[in-house]
């Protein structure tokens, strides 16, 4: 039943009686009813509707059973747990029953004892019920409340609810101490009349005594007698008794007889030891006193629980002898309390008396405040004192009234067994804090056992506590009151007073008084409670010492009282704000300090300012030696930086504790941790802080090796400074030796490694101010690190601090790659590796080699808004870039300036330059600030792209370059993507640069489909002018997205779809164009679609990989972010990629798709235009930076010069992209037919350490020779890497080399830089600080481009000669042969001849090219001169060749007709076929010449002679047949160049016989005759051969090999009929 409501009393009873109906008979309801009524008469309604009406029948039922029978003899107590089983209701507390015949002191005595029992008592109902009992106490009837008469019976009900007791044991002791007490009740009250009555006969015996000295005070002792049975005193007891004295004090001894009430029962059974007392009670107990006063020594259990009071009267005998004392025990009744002092007998004679003595005026203020103090004074104190001790207290209670000061008086009970003291405190301090510390003073020093105290507040300044302290008579205490009133003032002296007095002590007056003015509220209590004052001084001058440059201090201290081993504790100072728990308690953790316990305190300043204190308590690890001293130095540096994030938070810290490591040294040792990790050593950090704890003494030692090699170095010759890293080095060596763990000696032998690596930091380099920097760079040399991720760098720069972090790689001295911002916390110096990986094949095409950064903000602001992230992005950037200027080095007047207070451990490496990536595209101009600011002699060059710069996206520069690609691949497909319509599906918007402006590139593209991270774009059928239109509109804005895109104008079925979407529709029109046949697709499954649509091209400008080979798993991409709608590369169906964007495509993935016909080169192919552009920029303002430093032109006009090459720069960034894929177009030709040839490069460069096939994703031998059985070449993707290896090793090689240093070779540099420039500043091009990169990079260029990918190779193997000389060969080729200007001629063709004649052609100049170097690189073996050979060769072959008609004759003439012939027909104009056609003939113009220079005859002549005898000899159809030969290995290879060799040796050898012949006829064909006929038997033997080779039917190696000696030998003889006798 729920509890209940009722509108009234009646209303209650009312529901309680039809309650009660249901559980007694109808006759009794009546009566129960009735019973009820009273039973609950004084509960108010509140809180009898707050129980359930159950419960309280319950209870009725309960009581009623009770009274139903009765005996007055037998009181009844009850005490009991109800609960439904047993009582049919149930109550959370413990119920007590008690009836009793109706007495005086029942109710109070009951509830004294519960409450001196510790019970609360929660429900409280008592009644006294009239009512009717027959003979058995059975119950007959209950009456009317109130009813008296004959026969009717008053009975005390009560019925209490009390805490619960917990067990059985519990409720039967209390109902039996109940049972006490009452009994105790009525003794006292069935004796009270008896005592009352024993009063007129102690009436009797005070008027008798014969003793002549009380003479006087007999009349007012009988008038005290009186008025005590005048109803002001409650009689509980009373007793007479004589005193025995003995040796040890005395005893007492009762008479029985006398014994009225409590005595009865409070005297029986007392032992010897309870019946002594000490010699002094003795002597006050024979004092012949009629009238005296005392205190009973146990609390009263009857009415009142206090001590009850002892009145005594001493029978005197007529010497005054005490011949007995009668006792009464009682309690003064409240009246007493309140009774004038002046109206109660025996006390107002002393009150006269005191008044009298003191002699002040009763109308005057001495004499009313006298009056008032004698008013106001403890009853017991008036009653017990003497008249002499009473008269000094009161005057010096008068004395103090109003004087804020504490006075204590005491007084001692006559029997020993109590103090009474006086306490008068001043009111403004007095508290319960202040009582306790009195009562504690007093109770310690007077041994007390227990004390009661009242305090009492009047008008006065001061408040008066009374204290009764029970003591032991046997501790005879010998008190000087002025000492222990000292030691309480001392006690209640404040705390506030005691800082008061340091503070001013301390500060000084004047300082002190204000420190105390401005903290009016001075320390909370809490800290009071646990801190004395003299520590708050100290606390005090922390906080005062605070500061913006020291926000916070930390105060390690010892209290006095050692709270136990291994604890320590500190205090933190702060202002403003607390410190946050959950931000200081993982910093304490991590530095090794477990808390305990922490306690804030907050101190208010005057001005509103907050201050804090911390106090902390630790525990620490077992086994350190802690020096407070030391810890305040060193832990409190580390807690205050952690706190300021300047060091993290993390268990590296606990170095700082258990290795004694400053912060600095532990962030050290962290920094290199986390390199560590991101070189992916295999242990997190954790473990790796872990072991450098366990391992303590090696962490020292490194931290001592790193600051010899950086610091002490500074001071130490370089033998010294060998000598001390060698000792160190072996002590951790040694160490090591007894680290049991295998992992943990690999991170501490890493850690050695790593520190030997690094070349230079800035850890000990010193900020504009003087200050230590936030941040560390070091520079490795990433060589001496074992197991690093390959490709491994030639220089690495790791920055770190809790800010940023961030790697810069760099493979070589002179290098460049853009700077990411990255995300990749856990591994962004692996993402930097895969991007330089691409960034060094993409440098090929430029000065320097590949580098690349990456840096990683660790404190981006959470919930930021874009704002804030990219401040702290450029805040980071700014970081990053300091920490790689720092330590590099500077060009100042020509010469190298090392960085300040860095000590190097490499040589000079000033080159450093870098550019724009991910992220960081508008950041340029930030990192130029900064190198300006550092004074770095790159200036603004430092950082390309900036405002002075070339702006990559307003030149469209990247995707210009892409689109050269992808314009080659469709004119290869006969397409011209400028004029012919084609589909694109694109990956990016247009708001990107890459994919904004290739898709501008052509206006009659179909843009079907494109997406980004946030939007699908789909028009299937788009008009493309229009849609043209709309792409540049969205363009032009400052930002855009698909959504802003204009859908009026987009074709039917398409739509822009967010990518959040659950599913999109897919019309039929999508269906068509992207063969799609669900009707329903999930965004991420209409992307996969997408991919794989049969469109014309695909363009990647956007971030992601989309495209991986099937027999790569997602996983190895590393891109989870599109593993969902990720593809491979055969399920493409698109016929071109064009990658603008980087690693839209996995390598594989790559040629996986060219494998299955698909069209594509690489992304560092493809987007090569940025880098390219970067280079150029850069190289551009060395060379003007110096103009402008030299005076001849002012930074403005450099800058307006730079801005007007924009176009001349664009291009020649775009003839390099045109070039380097004309060449891939070039190689991918042959690639099936020279696959043997790249197979040696391969393993050429793998050989020197150049190239790890399996980090390029090249084939290896295996899978070489299934390509081969497949009748598969390398693909465009794969010849994209070998071209780009090629260059870079040919750079190198040049670089090492005398190439860049000869003055005509170094001509080359010219074509680096815009024709407008190389006009004006010629001069200073050759000062250039990097000619020798330029020229090397140039020349490879050029020869890679033109003549092949493995030109250098072949005639490396070939001729044996090195690749400079093979470079020196070929600009000599180059340049005598124009070839420059046929292949621009050919260029020149684009969609006017089909592509396939255009790279026949360029296979012709690449052939003759090829031949000449070789004849150069074996005629002119270590004779090389190119500016001689170029002038001596040049205008001859410019002469001869234009007279090819008249030269050639025979078969020969019509072979080259006829190829002349079908190149025109082709449209190749009519000059350029007749030079490609005749390259073989041209060729042949080097040993005519070199014939012309033995003979000394004409060119024309020698020509002449030359033809003839191959006309003569059919040498041309013989030479057309080994060049025809098959080559199925290197040795056919190198055997069929031999022979053609072999051939032009002899046949030049043969014509200059013929030219020297004697008497010889001047007609050229006369003359060959002649010469042919005088060596007929040698000829004739050459036709037999040339008729077996005619006749053969297969091609034999060995037939050709008889054949060139036959023509040996027929030279042979040529040359020994010229030689004379």
């Amino acid at each position: 039943m729920a509890f209940f409501t009722a509108a009234s009393k009646a209303d209650f009873q009312h529901q309680l009686k039809a309650a009660l109906a249901q559980h007694i008979s109808e006759q009794a309801l009546p009566q129960v009813a009735l019973f009820a009524e009273q039973f609950f008469g004084i509960i108010s309604l509140d809180e009898l509707t707050q129980r359930r009406l159950s419960d309280l029948v319950g209870c009725t039922l309960s009581a009623w059973r009770i009274i139903e029978r009765f005996d007055h003899a037998q009181p009844k107590v009850n005490v009991y747990n109800p609960d439904y089983e047993r009582h049919g209701w149930q109550s959370t507390h413990t119920a007590v029953e008690v009836l009793h015949h109706d007495l005086p002191f029942l109710v109070d005595s009951v509830r004294t004892e519960l409450n001196r029992r510790g019970y609360s008592i929660h429900t409280l109902q008592t009644t006294v019920l009239s009512t009717r009992r027959g003979k058995h106490g059975e119950l007959l009837e209950i009456l009317p409340k109130g009813t008296h008469g004959e026969g009717v019976l008053q009975e005390s009900l009560m019925y209490l609810e009390i805490d619960r007791c917990a067990n059985n044991a519990e409720l039967s002791v209390l109902s039996h101490e109940l049972t006490q007490v009452l009994a105790e009740v009525r003794v006292a009250v069935a004796d009270f009349e008896p005592m009352k009555a024993k009063v007129q006969q102690l009436l009797e015996l005070v008027e008798q005594t014969p003793y002549p000295a009380v003479a006087g005070e007999k009349a007012e002792v009988k008038s005290f007698l009186e008025w005590l049975v005048g109803n002001h005193f409650t009689f509980l007891g009373y007793e007479e008794f004589v005193v025995k004295a003995d040796a040890q004090g005395g005893q007492l001894v009762y008479d029985e007889q006398s014994f009225l009430g409590l005595t009865r029962l409070l005297r029986a059974g007392l032992t010897a030891e309870d019946l002594r007392i000490e010699d002094y009670a003795v002597a006050y107990l024979h004092e012949p006193l009629l009238l005296s006063f005392a205190k009973a020594a146990h609390p009263s259990r009857v009415h009142r629980p206090a001590y009850p009071d002892y009145v005594s009267i001493r029978q005197l005998d007529a010497d005054g002898k005490v011949i007995k004392e009668c006792r009464f025990m009682g309690l003064y009744t409240s009246s007493v309390y309140g009774e004038s002092v002046h109206q109660i007998p025996y006390i107002r004679d002393k009150v006269a008396e005191v008044e009298r003595r003191s002699g002040f005026d009763a109308k005057a203020h001495l004499g009313k405040e006298l009056a008032q103090v004698l008013e106001v004074l403890p009853r017991d104190d008036l009653f017990q004192t003497p008249v002499d001790e009473l008269f000094n207290t009161v005057m010096s209670i008068v004395q103090i009234q109003e004087r804020n000061k504490i006075r204590v008086f005491l007084r001692k009970d006559p029997y020993g067994r109590f103090c009474y003291c006086l306490a008068y405190v001043p009111r403004d301090i007095y508290s319960t804090e202040v009582r306790q510390k009195i009562q504690q003073v007093l109770m310690e020093r007077l041994k007390a056992s227990d004390c009661e105290f009242w305090t009492f507040f009047s008008e006065s300044v001061l408040a008066r506590v009374q204290l009764i302290l029970r003591v032991d008579p046997k501790n005879r205490i010998d008190i000087d009151p002025k000492q222990l009133e000292n030691e309480v003032i001392q006690a209640c002296r404040s705390w506030q007073d005691d800082y008061a007095a340091l503070t001013v002590e301390a500060f000084g007056e004047a300082q002190g008084t204000n420190v105390l003015a401005d903290f009016p509220k001075g320390f909370p209590a809490g800290y009071r409670e646990r801190f004395a004052a003299h520590s708050a001084v100290v606390d005090m001058q922390h906080l005062l010492n605070l500061s913006e440059k020291k926000p916070l201090v930390m105060s390690f201290y010892q209290p006095l009282t050692r709270t136990g081993k291994h604890i320590l504790h500190c205090k933190l100072y702060h202002a403003d704000t607390p410190l946050a728990l959950s931000d200081v308690l993982p910093i304490l953790e991590n530095l090794g300090l477990r808390v305990l316990g922490e306690f804030p305190y907050r101190l208010r300043h005057t001005n509103g300012r907050e201050f804090w204190i911390h106090d902390f308590a630790f525990t620490y690890s077992e086994g350190l030696n802690l020096d407070i001293q030391q810890l305040n130095d060193t832990l409190q540096d580390a807690f205050v930086h952690i706190v300021n994030g300047d060091a993290e938070n993390d268990a590296f810290n606990r170095l700082v504790l258990t290795a004694g490591l400053p912060w600095r040294d532990v962030a050290l040792l962290r920094a290199y941790a986390r390199y560590l990790k991101q070189i992916r050593l295999g242990f997190d950090l954790g473990y790796i802080a872990s072991t450098l704890n366990n391992h303590t003494d090696i962490a020292r030692e490194l931290t001592r090796l790193f600051k010899t090699r950086f610091y002490l170095a500074r001071k130490l010759t370089a033998e010294d400074l060998e000598d001390k890293q060698q000792r160190l080095e072996q002590a951790i060596l040694s160490a090591l030796d007894d680290v049991q763990v295998l992992n943990e000696d690999r991170i501490l032998r890493r850690y050695l490694d790593l520190i030997k690596a690094t070349l230079r930091t800035n850890f000990y380099q010193p900020d504009a101010n003087g200050q230590n920097k936030s941040y560390f760079s070091f520079k490795f040399n990433p060589r001496l690190i074992p197991e690093l991720p390959k490709p491994v760098p030639k220089f690495e720069i790791f920055v770190y601090s809790p800010r940023v972090e961030g790697v810069h790689l760099r493979f070589g001295n002179v290098a460049r790659g853009g700077l990411r911002w990255s995300d990749r916390e856990e591994d962004f110096r692996t993402e930097v590796l895969g991007l330089v990986k691409a960034q060094q094949v993409k440098n090929s095409v430029i000065v320097p080699v590949g580098a690349k950064g990456g840096f990683l903000p660790r404190r981006l602001p959470l919930g930021g808004s874009r704002d804030d992230i990219a401040a702290e992005g450029i805040a980071c950037y700014r970081i990053f870039i300091s920490g790689l200027l720092d330590i590099t080095d500077n060009l100042k007047d020509g010469g190298v300036v090392p960085p300040a207070n860095v000590v190097r451990h490499d040589d000079d490496d000033p080159y450093l330059v870098v550019a724009a990536d991910k992220g960081t595209a508008t950041f340029s101009d930030i990192a130029n600030g900064i190198a300006i600011d550092y004074g770095f002699w790159l200036g603004d060059a430092f950082a390309s792209g900036g405002s002075a710069g070339y702006d990559h996206k307003k030149m469209g520069i990247t995707a210009r370059g892409a689109w050269v690609g992808v314009q080659r691949h469709f004119r290869e497909r006969g397409i011209n993507v400028q004029k012919d319509v084609i589909t694109v599906v694109g990956i990016g918007d247009m708001a990107g640069d890459v994919f904004g402006n290739g898709l501008l590139m052509s206006e009659t593209l179909q843009l079907v489909a494109a997406f980004n991270h946030l939007h699908i774009f789909i028009d299937p059928n788009p008009d493309p002018a229009t849609s043209f239109a709309e792409r540049k509109r969205l363009f032009d804005l400052p930002r855009s997205a698909w959504s802003d895109y204009d859908t009026s104008i987009m074709s039917e079925g398409g739509g822009i779809f967010p990518r959040s979407a659950k599913s999109i529709a897919i019309t039929p029109q999508m269906k068509e164009r992207f063969a799609i046949e669900a009707d329903k697709l999930t965004p991420t499954e209409l992307l996969n679609a997408l991919l794989k649509a049969p469109v014309d091209l695909l363009w990647n400008g956007g971030i992601g990989t989309y495209v991986k080979s099937s027999s790569e798993s997602h996983a190895d991409v590393g891109d989870k972010a599109n593993d969902a709608l990720r593809v491979n590369g055969d399920e493409l169906r698109c016929k071109v990629v064009g990658e603008g964007g980087n690693l839209g495509m996995t390598q594989l993935g790559r040629v996986e798709f060219g494998l299955n016909g698909g069209a594509t080169n690489t992304d560092f192919i493809d987007n090569a235009g940025g880098v390219d552009c970067s280079d150029h920029e850069v190289n551009i303002k060395i060379l003007l930076n110096e103009v402008v430093q030299a005076g001849d032109m002012t930074e403005k006009q450099r800058n307006q010069l730079l801005g007007s090459m924009t176009d001349e720069v664009a291009t020649l960034v775009l003839g390099n992209n045109y070039k380097q894929t004309q060449a891939l177009s070039l190689a991918a030709r042959r690639a099936k037919e020279r696959i043997a040839e790249y197979k040696r490069l391969m393993a050429d460069l793998e050989s020197r350490g150049k190239l790890d096939r399996a980090i390029e994703f090249l084939p290896s031998e295996e899978q070489l020779a299934e390509r081969i059985a497949a009748n598969q070449g390398l693909s465009r993707a794969e010849l994209s890497v070998l071209i780009s290896y090629s260059k870079i090793d040919l750079k190198e090689a040049l670089l090492k080399s005398l190439v860049p240093d000869d003055d005509y070779l170094t001509r080359d540099m010219e074509t680096a830089f815009p024709p407008s420039l190389v006009h004006k500043f010629a001069d200073a091009m050759r000062r250039h600080r990097l000619k020798r990169e330029i020229v090397s990079t140039q020349i490879a260029n050029d020869l890679v481009n033109n003549m092949g990918i493995t030109f250098v190779q072949r005639l490396k193997e070939s001729t044996g000669m090195s690749p400079a000389n093979v470079a020196g060969a070929y600009v000599i080729v180059r340049d005598i042969f124009h070839l420059p200007h046929w292949f621009r001629q050919i260029e020149a063709l684009d969609y006017q001849v089909p592509a396939e004649v255009q790279l026949t052609l360029m296979d012709e100049l690449m052939r003759l090219g090829r031949r000449a170097t070789r004849w150069f690189l074996r005629s002119r073996r270590n004779e090389q001169d190119a500016g001689r050979d170029v002038a001596h060769f040049g205008p001859q072959i410019a002469a001869l060749g234009l007279k090819l008609d008249e030269l050639l004759e025979g078969p020969t003439r019509e072979r080259w007709q006829t190829r002349y012939q079908s190149f025109v027909e082709a449209g190749v104009p009519e000059l350029l076929a007749r030079m490609v056609a005749g390259t073989t003939h041209l060729y042949t113009l080097l040993p005519i010449i070199e014939a012309s220079d033995v003979t000394g005859q004409e060119p024309a002549k020698v020509a002449k002679a030359f033809f003839a005898v191959g006309s003569a000899l059919d040498l041309t159809w013989y030479l057309q047949e080994i060049s025809n030969l098959p080559v199925e290995n290197n040795w056919q290879a190198l055997a069929r160049e031999a022979f053609r060799d072999d051939i032009d040796l002899q046949q030049r050898a043969i014509t200059i016989s013929v030219l020297q012949m004697a008497d010889a006829p001047e007609d050229m064909d006369a003359r060959v005759a002649l010469w042919m006929e005088q060596h007929r038997v040698m000829v004739e033997r050459w036709r037999a051969m040339l008729d077996d080779l005619r006749a053969a039917t297969g091609t034999d190696y060995a037939m050709y090999a008889v054949a060139n000696r036959e023509l040996v030998d027929l030279a042979l003889s040529g040359q020994s009929a010229v030689i004379p006798s």
